[in-house]
């Protein structure tokens, strides 16, 4: 994470001081009447939403202040950045249907939550083959993946203003269950509480577990319960989760089978309304913002596995052979998944699979 100079390491203090909570539409300035005179001299005014609380920036990697900063830096204040934070806005695909509708300008949604709009980003959850965060982002800002998927938005008024590195899914047994979960073997039989995509559904099913499918609202309660006995997202999203999830889980497994996405959209309505200038000026901020964000979701997690370390949650790295047999049994070259291409990405899915393919690794 790069050095913070002086006065945005104070904000930040300020920002995490015991006690101090940060209001919805998050002031940035040192003296509230400077953002005011920002915001009534700006041209323009980009409302983003976040259903995370700009507050726990030190473990949730969503650059609420690198977005503010950056984007009115790069446009010399004529786009006004106002933060939505904790979920006022709603989430997921509540969220992105305001952007599509241009209620708000922006907002921070999963990956997931487009896939109404464009059923295709689905092929990120065939796993073990773009989890890592290298992997990741050399896909997203790719021609191929902007070709075949991304461009797939603008008839939903919708534009993916750049991807967030968040870290891949885990295989994490709740305490109550407590095993390590890395083999094949493993997951067969067990509880998994999974996700709504229909690409992960199919790899449960090849694992042999057994999908729970809870609200992720419920999570930590309803582990608390009993009611699954492993669950998958990132070490960052395990820190975040609901009802103090983190404190119900045993063992966190790193297997990466895909990466638990987020993604920065924005409303095509309002991009286009800037003069060309400053659009410009826009989506370079969001050049700079991605940049950023890497950073971030590094020093998270390991803020995020410190924490871990402390409560006694054990946290596993399988090794590169444990991770090429799990790849082998269920990754994209079994046979299983070749359907799931064919729907996804059309007739030529197969062939299409494997440009992707290629540009995530290359």
């Amino acid at each position: 994470m790069e050095k913070l100079d002086r006065r945005s390491f104070m904000q930040r203090s300020l920002i995490v001081g015991a006690g101090l909570l940060v209001p919805a539409q998050f002031s940035f300035g040192s003296d509230s009447k400077d953002e005011k005179l920002k915001e009534k001299n700006a041209k323009y005014i980009f409302n983003f939403s976040s259903p995370y609380k700009t507050e726990n920036f030190v473990a949730t990697p969503h650059a609420h202040l690198e977005i503010k900063k950056l984007i009115e830096q790069y446009t010399n204040n004529k786009v006004y950045v106002k933060i939505h934070d904790g979920g006022v806005d709603g989430t997921g695909t509540r969220l992105a249907g305001k952007v599509k509708l241009n209620k708000i300008q922006g907002a921070l949604v999963s990956v997931s939550n487009l896939s109404p709009m464009i059923p295709e980003i689905d092929i990120l959850n065939i796993p073990f083959w773009s989890s890592s965060p290298e992997e990741y982002t050399r896909l997203f800002n790719s021609s191929s993946w902007k070709n075949h998927i991304l461009s797939k938005t603008k008839k939903h008024k919708t534009q993916v203003l750049f991807p967030y590195v968040v870290g891949a899914r885990t295989a994490t047994s709740t305490k109550k269950y407590g095993k390590r979960i890395v083999k094949p073997e493993d997951f067969e039989g067990v509880k998994f509480r999974i996700p709504g995509s229909k690409s992960l559904a199919v790899f449960y099913k090849l694992t042999k577990a057994i999908p729970q499918k809870f609200p992720w609202a419920t999570a930590g309660k309803t582990a608390r319960l009993g009611r699954y006995q492993a669950i998958d997202p990132s070490i960052a999203g395990l820190y975040a989760g609901p009802m103090d999830l983190k404190g119900t889980l045993g063992v966190i497994s790193e297997v990466e089978t895909v990466h638990d996405g987020w993604v920065a959209i924005g409303s095509t309505d309002f991009i286009e309304s800037l003069d060309a200038n400053t659009r410009i000026q826009f989506l370079d901020a969001m050049e700079e913002i991605q940049k950023k964000q890497r950073g971030l979701y590094q020093s998270a997690k390991d803020f995020c596995v410190s924490e871990f370390n402390k409560n006694g949650t054990k946290i596993y790295t399988p090794t590169q052979n444990e991770k090429n047999i799990l790849a082998d049994a269920f990754g994209h070259t079994n046979p299983a998944w070749d359907p799931v291409k064919k729907k996804l990405l059309g007739k030529n899915g197969m062939k299409i699979f494997d440009e992707l393919y290629k540009a995530a690794k290359i």
